[in-house]
């Protein structure tokens, strides 16, 4: 698994927020790679740390809230979405046994749950 390190994040524009019939805009995130530029929308707060890693054509974003404890895990393959899960503060334990991994393992302990 590569770690992601380069790139850009922001807000989609106003004509995708009205067509997906979002009342606030969603964050999209763009970095290229050899196979090319991958541009994905993304489910994560404005104010979360995230942490981007690719692996087999499949790119995972992670996620986190320290503030409000909560960890978000998204898995894209090409523009699709092929997985996602959202822990709450009281989940992040009993799923992850700590709540103070390393990104990288957060993602490989719950890439299982998301994928099929």
């Amino acid at each position: 698994m590569r770690r992601i390190t380069n790139y850009t994040i922001k807000k989609e524009s106003f004509e995708d927020m009205c067509k997906a019939k979002r009342s606030n805009p969603c964050l999209e995130i763009t970095f290229r790679d050899k196979t090319g530029i991958h541009t994905h929308k993304l489910d994560a707060g404005y104010v979360d740390s995230m942490d981007i890693y690719r692996e087999g054509g499949v790119t995972y974003v992670l996620s986190r809230n320290s503030g409000l404890g909560y960890i978000g895990i998204q898995a894209f393959k090409s523009a699709e979405t092929v997985g996602d899960m959202f822990l709450e503060s009281e989940q992040v334990e009993s799923m992850l046994g700590r709540d103070d991994l390393a990104p990288f393992t957060i993602i490989r302990r719950l890439v299982d749950y998301i994928i099929p």
